[in-house]
């Protein structure tokens, strides 16, 4: 038998044995990092908020009135409902704690009003404060920090947009159709308008996650109705405005929202995570946090990497005893 022979019959059983491991090797969760913990987390100044039934943070100024924040924070939740990294000048409105004990909030979509909320919510705030006095805002400068943040978040988005969509978008008369291949984990589109109106999506695998990525500067705007699979796999949907510096949200949205560089503006609602520059809108932001994963390739794992490099090393010695 020759050297050659040998290594032909070798080497396919030993990288065979190696990439088992590497085809079983998971796929990284999506991380956004500390933002994750807040429906509305936003670099710059806030202000008109309306109803952030989530944590909000604001690393700027935060100035509004007649609010609602926090009342869908599960219990056991630790932390300000509120972080503001600048001036606190809120007017009348209630700073919600975490929900008593056995509540699900997140058991269905948008308000939920069937159990006794928590009044004795507080925030956090680095600059002055001229609220209303009956609202707990207490002095911490740099609880967040918002700037090593936009550093990840951008270029999270940035890899996000790099991928390879496999999912078709039809734009006719009735709307906007994102139809997927039915089998993937992760299923990215591709949108080259920024009019993101009556969007439906179909054939989607169960529990998949599904990746927007939407393309062009200015601004992006969701108007219409939204239908097919977005309202079930609404945790799992990552719009990825990579460019926008503008988000419209005009009507009801499902999935969360990745716009580093813009401002939130709009009366609609959006049931998910927004990260965001800034925000001048009343939208309303729901409870639903991002629970997606990140389409890439898999890594090896260390014991893939010892079996292949063992195998080879097999596969070296029986080459020199052949040779000799």
């Amino acid at each position: 038998m020759t050297t050659a022979f040998s290594l032909k019959r070798i080497l396919p059983a030993v990288l065979g044995i190696s990439f088992v491991g590497v085809a079983h090797a998971a796929v990284p969760v999506i991380d956004l990092g500390v933002a994750s913990g807040y429906s509305g987390f936003f670099y710059g100044n806030v202000s008109n908020v309306a109803d952030v039934e989530g944590k909000l943070a604001v690393g700027g100024n935060l100035t509004t009135s007649g609010f609602s924040i926090g009342y869908r924070v599960p219990n056991g939740t630790a932390g300000p409902a509120v972080v503001i990294g600048g001036n606190a000048a809120l007017g009348d409105g209630t700073i919600y704690g975490p929900a008593p004990a056995g509540v699900d909030t997140n058991a269905s979509i948008g308000p939920v009003t069937e159990y006794t909320k928590n009044w004795n919510g507080y925030g956090v705030y680095g600059g002055s404060n001229t609220s209303k006095s009956y609202l707990t805002l207490n002095k911490q400068a740099n609880a967040i920090d918002f700037g090593a943040a936009k550093t990840q978040l951008t270029q999270l988005s940035s890899t996000l947009n790099s991928q390879s969509a496999h999912g078709a978008v039809v734009i006719d008369g009735s709307g906007m159709h994102l139809t997927g291949d039915g089998v993937s984990d992760v299923q990215v589109f591709d949108v080259n308008t920024r009019d993101l109106k009556n969007l439906v999506l179909s054939n989607v695998k169960s529990n998949a996650t599904v990746i927007i990525n939407v393309t062009g500067t200015g601004a992006v705007n969701f108007t219409g109705g939204q239908d097919g699979e977005l309202e079930a796999l609404r945790g799992h949907v990552l719009y990825n405005l990579n460019d926008a510096t503008t988000v419209n949200v005009g009507t009801f949205v499902y999935g969360s929202v990745l716009a580093n560089a813009a401002n939130l503006i709009g009366t609609g609602h959006l049931e998910g995570n927004i990260i965001a520059q800034s925000m001048t809108g009343k939208v309303e932001i729901g409870y639903e946090p991002f629970s997606g994963r990140l389409p890439t390739s898999p890594v090896p794992e260390p014991e893939s990497w010892a079996m292949l490099l063992a195998g080879l090393g097999v596969a070296g010695w029986m080459a020199r005893r052949r040779a000799r």
